[in-house]
């Protein structure tokens, strides 16, 4: 037989994917490795999901999206990210995931570099192959921070854009002001774009705040904007996202949405309507409550001899192995073996993570006690 496609070869497996499938399958295993909320999604979401469906809405929704849906999100962009944005510059998306496709289908051509700081999220890395695009590494500082001096040093003249994610998966990293007003001073000095991934925005802690790049002098013209439905509706499942663009860039991705997939869901659509005109205060407890489960799982790792640092955002903890003389990837095959429980190695978050692995505590505080015991046992014998 011929052979198949090298670019979707060179990719592999999803180890997050595996843990999840493994855990599903095992009733004592405590899941520390899916990025997934943990609360029930709101009622309002779930009513108009079926009403749509019991509407009759099960026919192909417009290419970029329901109309009113956009109109939402733009209203949103303009009111919570202070983007000067209208109803042509917003897409509608499978999920998160499709809205980083999108990006990387209509900015790079085959050779084009792009530059993130490392570790980061597992898609840039693989989805940057299924599109030619070569990914170049900027290190993370010890506190996880960017690197900006080094990010300057990566530019060539085959740079064509720089990826942030903050609040940041895998290290709850948040980008302070200073530190997004850098970066977006060498995509304006290099002539680059700049794509954004927010999907974890309402996720902050401490003193931590949230800034969309967009939103600065010069910015909007060069920004992608992500975001996604499901960390603030806990709606994973139901995939639906958007890209905020200038018009021209909206206008492409449109046309690859047409060949690809078509659209999204279409009843599912009006789920999203519901949420974005409820009242986010449900979520202030729900951010506390998460806040609890972030502090304990730090004074645990901290006591067991972990290297931590607090994170600021999202519902990740990336603590660093290097005193247990072990591989993540042995790590996290190990636990789950004799402990039963799922932890992501940080090997495939990138190429300076092998001594790190990436905890996800959105999951209730009684598991993640129980889990935190079996990590102390583990760790004993090391």
């Amino acid at each position: 037989m011929k052979e198949l496609s090298k670019k979707v070869n060179l990719a592999p497996r999803s180890q997050i994917r595996e843990l999840f499938n493994i855990t599903a399958g095992r009733k004592d295993v405590i899941s520390l490795g899916i990025g997934q909320p943990d609360f029930t999604t709101p009622e309002p979401i779930i009513k108009a999901n079926i009403k749509a469906l019991e509407d009759g809405i099960t026919m192909y929704a417009p290419t970029r999206g329901q109309p009113e849906l956009i109109e939402l999100i733009a209203k949103k962009l303009k009111r919570v990210n202070n983007l000067d944005v209208g109803t042509d510059n917003v897409i509608v998306t499978n999920g998160g995931s499709q809205a980083i496709t999108f990006s990387f289908a209509t900015l790079f051509n085959p050779g084009d570099e792009l530059i993130l700081s490392s570790p980061n999220f597992i898609s840039y890395f693989y989805c940057g192959i299924f599109y030619g695009i070569k990914v170049i590494e900027s290190k993370r500082k010890e506190d996880f921070s960017p690197n900006i001096d080094d990010i300057k040093d990566k530019i060539t003249d085959k740079t064509k854009a720089i990826l942030i994610n903050s609040p940041n998966n895998p290290t709850g990293y948040v980008l302070t002001k200073k530190e997004i007003e850098d970066i977006t001073d060498i995509v304006i000095e290099n002539d680059l774009y700049l794509i954004s991934d927010e999907a974890y925005e309402n996720y902050l802690y401490d003193d931590a705040i949230h800034i969309s790049p967009a939103s600065l002098n010069g910015m909007q013209e060069r920004t992608v904007t992500l975001n996604a439905m499901s960390k603030l509706f806990s709606a994973t499942g139901i995939r639906l996202g958007y890209v905020a663009a200038p018009t021209y860039i909206i206008d492409l991705m449109e046309k690859y949405q047409q060949y690809t997939v078509a659209g999204t869901n279409h009843a599912a659509q009006f789920g999203f309507i519901a949420a974005l005109k409820m009242d986010s205060q449900f979520f202030e407890k729900i951010l506390k409550d998460y806040n609890a489960r972030r502090l304990f799982c730090y004074k645990r790792l901290s006591e067991m001899g972990f290297d931590v640092v607090k994170p600021k955002g999202a519902f990740y903890i990336m603590p660093g192995i290097s005193n247990f003389k072990i591989s993540s990837d042995d790590f996290s095959k190990k636990i789950i073996e004799e402990k039963g429980v799922a932890i992501v190695p940080g090997s495939i978050f990138g190429s300076f993570s092998d001594d790190k692995l990436r905890i996800s505590y959105a999951t209730s505080l009684k598991n993640l006690e129980i889990a935190m015991d079996r990590i102390e046992d583990f760790t004993k014998s090391f």
